[in-house]
């Protein structure tokens, strides 16, 4: 950048917040006094996040109690009687005893801790599975992807999976299945514990592979699924029962030979959280 003049601004840095020193029905103590000396201890210890409270009430002896407080959390309180003779060094023992706990619990002294994450938030997680089939027998997997919102205990969202199974036998030759789904999903957590409850529909493609007259065909499909693991930090780990009340079946062309489209899976399962 060119310029005829150019004037460079200083931003001074903005300073440190003040700690808080209220000082209440101050008679035997002498305000401007206490709010110095605490002051200067709290700055000694770096500690500006912490708010102090000196509230006397007048008699004889006069009764004081200090308390010091951060984001509305006591950590220190103490109460004092002074007398006459006792007003002229009454700063400088709370003063003292603010520095003795700051000295025994420093941590005090550090920023107040931030707040807590929020309860909901989007999570995108990758799935898969190994299941055995029945009626016919058979394995088929799946892979997949889940996104849901909500709090860590119970969360909906939205699944996605591509699931294909290994040829089985069919007459002469064998017939596969790949299946389409899109689904709802309702997640639950208590502690290490996970569970998911989802209800899929799509399309199953059937295709016949090494028969005389190979030919594939589309079917509408749904099922429901439940899910129940363990988490094992890097991801959770279980058992999935999937299953449908649809009744289909993969028939030849001739109609001589055909097999059930199982309707119950069983198996292995893993969720992959990707935050």
């Amino acid at each position: 950048m060119l310029c005829g003049a150019c004037a460079t601004t200083h931003v001074e840095p903005a300073p440190a917040p003040r700690p808080a020193v209220r000082i209440t029905g101050a008679s035997c103590l002498r305000g401007d006094e206490v709010d110095a000396r605490i002051t200067q201890v709290l700055a000694q210890h770096h500690a500006s996040g912490l708010s102090c409270s000196v509230v006397e009430t007048p008699g004889d002896p006069a009764a004081v109690t200090l308390q010091v407080t951060r984001g509305g959390e006591v950590g220190l309180e103490r109460s004092y009687t002074f007398g006459p003779t006792d007003c002229a060094s009454a700063p400088q023992l709370l003063a003292l005893s603010v520095d003795r706990w700051l000295t025994s619990f420093p941590e005090w002294a550090e920023p107040a801790p931030l707040p807590p994450a929020p309860t909901r938030w989007n999570e995108f997680v990758v799935t898969s599975a190994i299941s055995s089939m029945w009626l016919p027998a058979g394995v088929d997997g799946y892979a997949g992807a889940l996104l849901d919102r909500g709090p860590r205990a119970d969360r909906f969202g939205g699944t996605l999976l591509v699931r294909a199974s290994i040829p089985q036998a069919f007459g002469s030759g064998r017939f596969q299945q790949t299946a389409f789904l899109a689904g709802a999903s309702w997640r639950h957590r208590a502690g290490k514990w996970a569970t998911r409850v989802e209800l899929r529909g799509g399309a199953l493609l059937v295709s016949g592979i090494g028969l005389a007259d190979n030919d594939s065909d589309w079917l509408p499909w749904w099922e429901a699924a439940v899910f129940g693991g363990r988490d094992l930090s890097f991801m959770v780990l279980g058992i999935e029962v999937a299953g449908t009340a649809m009744r289909a079946r993969a028939v030849t062309r001739d109609g001589l030979v055909s097999e059930e489209i199982p309707l119950l899976r069983i198996g292995l399962a893993g969720m992959f959280q990707i935050r």
